[in-house]
C-alpha cells in the first residue's frame, strides 16, 4: 500500500495514465485500467504540490516544496534534470507541448518562466502573493494566477507577459491549495472561497458572474469540464458538486 497524503489539484492525465506527487516526495503515474502503480519517480526531498505531462507523454515536470522542479522520462523514471527554483513551486504549466517552456509560481510571489535546457529562469514576474495555483488558458496565450495573500487573481496576457487584470471580490478568501481554473473557451475563469463561495469572472467583459452557494466548507478545488461550460468543485469536507446550465 502507499501510506502518502495526495494533495489537490496535482496530478494530471495523458491518454492511459495519469500522474500524481505526494507528501512523501515521490511522483507515481498509475495505469487508469486496472489502477496498478506503473512507475514512482524518486528524488525530491520534500512534499510535491505539482506534476505535469508533457512532450507528447514522453517527459514528467514536478515541482515540490524542496525549491526544485524536475524533469522526469517516462520511459526509464530517471530524472534527467534539476532546476534549483529558489522558492517552494506551488503550481506551474508547460508553455507548449515539447516542453522546452515552462512557467512556476512560488511560495515568494514570483512566477518564473523556464528554458527546460537552462539553469536559469529568462524572466521572473512578481505578483500580489504567494502564488497557489496557475493555470494555462486553451489558446495557450493567457495565464491565470491565484495569489493567497491579496485574495485575487492575475490575468495574465503572455504575449507581453504582464497582468491586464485584476480577478477579486468581497468575501473571497484563498486558502494554501486554493486552484483556479479556466473554461475550455478561456471565457471564464473561476475559482473557490476559503467560506465554500464559488467566484467566476468573464475574462471578455471582466464582470464577475453570479453562482448560487452550496458548499458548506472551504472548497480549494474548482475545474471545468474540457468540453463545455460546467464545472465541479470539491470542498474540504470530501463534498462535490457538478455545476450545470449555469447562465453564463
Amino acid at each position: 500500500g502507499i501510506n502518502a497524503e495526495y494533495g489537490s489539484g496535482i496530478n494530471a492525465e495523458y491518454g492511459e495514465f495519469v500522474v500524481a506527487g505526494s507528501n512523501d516526495a515521490a511522483v507515481r503515474m498509475w495505469q487508469i485500467t486496472g489502477g496498478q502503480v506503473k512507475s514512482t519517480f524518486m528524488g525530491h526531498d520534500n512534499k510535491i504540490y505539482t506534476v505535469k505531462f508533457y512532450n507528447h507523454s514522453q517527459r514528467v515536470v514536478s515541482g515540490s516544496h524542496d525549491r526544485t522542479l524536475r524533469l522526469w522520462d517516462v520511459r526509464s523514471s530517471k530524472n534527467i534534470r534539476t532546476i534549483f527554483a529558489r522558492s517552494s513551486c506551488h503550481d506551474l504549466a508547460v508553455l507548449s507541448e515539447q516542453g522546452t517552456n515552462i512557467v512556476s509560481g512560488h511560495f515568494d510571489k514570483r512566477l518564473r518562466f523556464w528554458d527546460e535546457r537552462q539553469d536559469t529562469s529568462s524572466h521572473e514576474m512578481l505578483l500580489d502573493g504567494r502564488i497557489t495555483s496557475v493555470d494555462l488558458s486553451g489558446c495557450g496565450k493567457y495565464l491565470a494566477c491565484s495569489c493567497k495573500d491579496a485574495s485575487a487573481i492575475k490575468f495574465i496576457d503572455l504575449k507581453v507577459n504582464q497582468a491586464i487584470a485584476t480577478f477579486t471580490a468581497d468575501g473571497l478568501k484563498m486558502g494554501e491549495h486554493t486552484r483556479c481554473s479556466f473554461s475550455p473557451d478561456g471565457q471564464y475563469i473561476a475559482v473557490g472561497s476559503t467560506d465554500g463561495s464559488i467566484f467566476v469572472w468573464n475574462t471578455r467583459t471582466l464582470k464577475q458572474e453570479v453562482v448560487p452557494k452550496h458548499h458548506t466548507s472551504a472548497v480549494p478545488v474548482v475545474k471545468w469540464h474540457p468540453m463545455g461550460q460546467s464545472f465541479i468543485s470539491l470542498e474540504k469536507s470530501k463534498k462535490f458538486f457538478i455545476w450545470t446550465d449555469l447562465d453564463l
